[in-house]
């Protein structure tokens, strides 16, 4: 048995209108605030190096974690499964 809910019963065109309004409207909404989200970042990354004191650098070691990342990654694609071969059978 089927059930409709009754905002689902609307006849013609006007409920696939409303929804596509909805939809649209929805994305105009999401739109305008990645846009804000991401003028904010720029903001703060052009005005907070003025404002904040100068850093000193970070140890050698900090800088080789992206390469040591990296060279793990590689390492597990590239190394074969330790699972056996099984056929599967589709039914």
């Amino acid at each position: 048995m089927m059930m409709v809910h009754p905002r689902d019963q609307v006849v013609g065109d006007t409920h696939k209108n409303s929804v596509a309004a909805t939809k649209k409207g929805c994305c105009a909404c999401m739109l305008r605030y990645s846009m804000l989200i991401l003028a904010l970042l720029t903001l703060s990354i052009l005005f907070l190096p003025l404002v904040l004191p100068p850093l000193p650098p970070p140890p050698s070691l900090f800088l080789f974690v992206p390469v040591f990342i990296l060279m793990l990654l590689f390492l597990l694609a590239f190394t074969p499964s330790t699972l056996p071969n099984m056929a599967v059978i589709a039914s």
